[in-house]
């Protein structure tokens, strides 16, 4: 999954949950948000901190997400975090998100630690601006499109 980056798309659920259950077989953690049930940024935000433990002081906003992350010890192999339903999400927002994430990836890895995002959406033409340096593509089940119709 990391040959491409530290983000894979899914849009068959059968493709994710092998590779999920891959992760857990070989010790990774999982954290699997629904970004349908984030109906504003308040609800988003309490849930990153409710499941990624983050302390009482977290700002419940993108810059303290990205702070949080960056002091997060990874335990385990590594951790894997899924955004369900991920293109429901506004696309500046979706796209801010992503790049916190892979930021975070590469900061982990000075570490030795691993951290990848997983976004699974509903539309098999999805697709997004590369995030850093780094586009965001399919997983290796899916990369053709003619598979995705």
């Amino acid at each position: 999954i990391l040959q491409n980056g530290w983000i894979s798309i899914y849009w068959k659920e059968l493709f994710l949950r092998s590779d999920l259950e891959w992760f857990k077989e070989e010790n990774y953690s999982i954290i699997d948000f629904d970004c349908k049930q984030w109906a504003n940024q308040n609800v988003m935000q309490a849930q990153f901190k409710q499941k990624f433990d983050f302390p009482d002081y977290y700002g419940e906003n993108l810059d303290a997400l990205n702070d949080c992350l960056s002091y997060m010890k990874i335990k385990k192999t590594g951790m894997v975090v899924v955004f369900r339903h991920f293109d429901v999400l506004d696309t500046k927002i979706a796209h801010t998100i992503l790049d916190i994430f892979a930021n975070n990836a590469r900061i982990q890895m000075l570490f030795g630690c691993r951290l990848i995002t997983l976004i699974q959406v509903y539309n098999p033409d999805f697709q997004i601006s590369p995030i850093g340096a780094t586009p965001v593509v399919w997983n290796q089940q899916e990369w053709l499109k003619s598979i995705r119709k």
